[in-house]
This record gives structure tokens, sequence and C-alpha cells, in this order.
């Protein structure tokens, strides 16, 4: 198994995810990769819209088939989360932050968005179609993206969405066949390095607490001001206080 091999390469589709989804039905295999110029339909998490100019945006989606249970399918998100970290790192000497649990940060603002979509048998995992989608050369952004930023604007240059789709590749291929070679234990401490949420008062999904750490299968960890720790699962980080000395997990 190599990732990117296929490669299909498209100027314009629906989404990345829907396209490698027809594939994998229809018999692609682990590693394939669909990347495109402009999604006309892209998709976030929780059902938000994706929106791109052509040329401007690295999109693409990734076919896995893991042998995970479909409780640990969350360790997928933190382990593309370092992965594309790592390679942005590699490509253009910007170092990116996480915030819990897969948003990637340059100066604070948001420039990747990660979807990863499993199909399930019972609580056997089938597949998961992961899509990704950086912001590259973006110089502007409406006003309801005002929170977002690209490389180029960071690294104060223009980016080459090629190389730097082989380092996102290659990286990720790494993390994922160590993932059941190691155990979640390397990706949780790659992860934990630039995580920017842990040691902050924080609000998820109506659940206030001091941010700790991740469990195993990749929830944030709070305690709440009972003292008792909460695992929480999912849901928008929202900061309601500054960094405090705390363990980590």
């Amino acid at each position: 198994m190599t990732f990117g091999v296929p490669l299909y390469a498209f100027d314009e589709v629906d989404s990345t995810q829907e396209t490698l989804r027809a594939l994998a039905r229809a018999g692609a295999g682990e590693g394939t990769v669909v990347v495109a110029e402009h999604q006309r339909r892209g998709r976030g998490r929780r059902g938000r819209s994706w929106t791109d100019r052509p040329g401007e945006s690295l999109l693409f989606s990734v076919l896995l088939t893991p042998s995970l249970a479909a409780r640990d399918v969350p360790q997928l998100s933190l382990l593309t989360a370092v992965a594309v970290a790592e390679a942005v790192e590699r490509q253009t000497d910007v170092r990116p932050a996480i915030k819990w649990p897969n948003d990637l940060l340059l100066g604070g603002r948001k420039f990747v968005g990660l979807l990863p979509e499993a199909e399930l048998e019972g609580t056997a995992v089938v597949r998961v179609m992961l899509g990704i989608g950086v912001n590259v050369d973006q110089r502007e952004f409406p006003p309801e993206l005002a929170g977002a930023t690209s490389l180029a604007l960071e690294a104060g240059r223009p980016i080459d969405r090629r190389p730097l789709l082989a380092a996102v590749l290659e990286r990720l291929e790494h993390w994922y066949t160590t993932l059941p070679a190691q155990g979640f234990g390397p990706v949780h401490r790659e992860w934990r390095r630039r995580a920017v949420t842990l040691g902050r008062h924080v609000v998820v999904g109506g659940t206030a607490g001091l941010a700790l750490g991740i469990d195993t299968d990749g929830a944030l960890l709070l305690r709440d001001a009972a003292q008792r720790v909460v695992r929480v699962t999912a849901g928008e980080v929202q900061e309601v206080g500054g960094m405090v000395d705390a363990p980590r997990h």
C-alpha cells in the first residue's frame, strides 16, 4: 500500500469525499486519493459547507480501511492533524498548532479542515473517507471566514501545492502504519506537543472545565467545577480563561 497510488486528479467535482466514496464502492483499494482544483459542494465538520476558489486550496480525500473499532475512529482525526502539521512545517517552515480535536492554526487562525467519514457494518469499520482541505494561496477571505488564514499569508510567499500534497501523504502513511504497530501512544504524544487547548479553561458543547488532556479514543478530558474529570467527544472549543499549570494526559 502506498498513499496516492492510484491518484485521481480533477479540475472540478461536487466533493472529493463523494467522488472517493463512489470509487471505493466500485472496488478502489486503500490509499486511493482523489484531488480536485475546486469543489462545488465541499463539506466541513457538522454539516458546514467548504467554499473555495479554483486553484487556491489543496483539496483531497484518502481512502482508508483501518482495523479499528467504531469508537476509535476519532483517533484518525488526531493522527491526521499531526501528519498535516508536520508536512506543513517541513514544506513552509511555519509551525502549526492544533486546537482540539483537529483544527490546525497559524497565528491563532484556522487554515485546515479535516473530515473523516466512516462507513460501518455494526461496530466494524468498513472504510473511512478522509477529507483534507488546506488554505494554501488565499490572500483574502469573505467576512464569514474572517478567522481563517492561509499558508501564503503566514509564510509570506506562494506555496507549491504538489510537494505539499506529497509531504502530507508521506506523513499520513507514516502515522497510519504506526498506529496498529505501536498503538495510539506515539500519536498522542505528538498531538500533545502541538496542542493549544490543554491547560486552558474552555467550554465545549455546554460543558465547562479545565482541559487536562485527551483519552485513548481522542475524547477531550475536562476537570469541571466539581473537580470531576469529564469526557467530551464532540463540540466547538471556546476558550474562557487563560493558561494554567495543569497536568496533561
